[in-house]
């Protein structure tokens, strides 16, 4: 709980213990005065902050008055603050067990603390329902069932919260694998087109070029001979073709 609700299960259970030592000091109560002295000094104990010293006090006063649930509701008391929760919700329910009207408010009220302390909220919210139905007028159990019915629904929100970004996540993870998947794929055809590349390729690569023979000349050198030609006949560099000589010329 925050510290404010901290703080009122502290004052409760200080009341508490001062009550019960006015309950054990009553007259005519034999297994009260049984356990009196180690009551009252466990009390003190407990005043001062000494939590274990108290809880044996406590425990001494049981061995004399086992049947005590007042004794028990101390006991509790003790062990909650000392920090053992478990052992605090057994004597708890061991004083509301014994059907004692006087203690039945105050001990749901402290049940229902330890419970919170032991994360059990469902079971902490019934108790401080019970607190107040033994005390309507506990203003202590009314304030810590709001803060525990609060945090239920925080709970249930962020659990909530939860489940959607897992989701979220798992969606984003399947897109991220298909992605890769496309892109293998296409990598993989990549590397067969280059393996095997489509003949059809070199084919329009060479069209309009056709394939010449060794010696033959190129239409461009075609082109600039036939110009030559046109320009000078003796001038012709006559390349790749056989060298011929001249024939005489006439006299005249």
């Amino acid at each position: 709980m925050d510290r404010t609700i901290l703080m009122r299960t502290c004052r409760v259970i200080l009341l508490a213990g001062v009550w019960v030592t006015a309950v054990l000091a009553a007259p005519g109560t034999v297994a009260a005065q049984a356990g009196r002295a180690q009551v009252q000094e466990g009390n003190r104990l407990y005043g001062e902050g000494l939590y274990n010293e108290a809880h044996e006090q406590y425990l001494e006063a049981l061995r004399e008055a086992p049947g005590s649930p007042l004794i028990r509701f101390n006991e509790g008391n003790a062990l909650y603050q000392g920090g053992e929760v478990e052992r605090a919700l057994e004597a708890y329910r061991a004083a509301i067990e014994s059907g004692n009207p006087e203690l039945q408010s105050a001990a749901w009220y402290n049940l229902g603390n330890a419970l919170y302390q032991a994360q059990q909220l469902e079971e902490s919210l019934e108790a401080y329902k019970e607190s107040l139905r033994a005390d309507p007028r506990d203003v202590d159990a009314k304030h810590n069932l709001e803060r525990v019915l609060e945090q239920m629904q925080e709970q249930e929100d962020q659990d909530q919260q939860d489940g959607e970004n897992e989701d979220q996540d798992q969606e984003q993870d399947q897109q991220d694998q298909q992605n890769e998947n496309e892109e293998d794929q296409q990598n993989q055809g990549q590397d067969q087109d280059q393996q095997n590349p489509d003949p059809s390729d070199d084919e329009q690569e060479g069209e309009g070029e056709p394939e010449r023979r060794e010696g033959e000349m190129s239409q461009e050198e075609a082109e600039r001979l036939l110009q030559a030609v046109q320009e000078d006949p003796d001038e012709v560099n006559r390349k790749g073709q056989p060298a011929r000589g001249r024939k005489p010329r006439k006299k005249w």
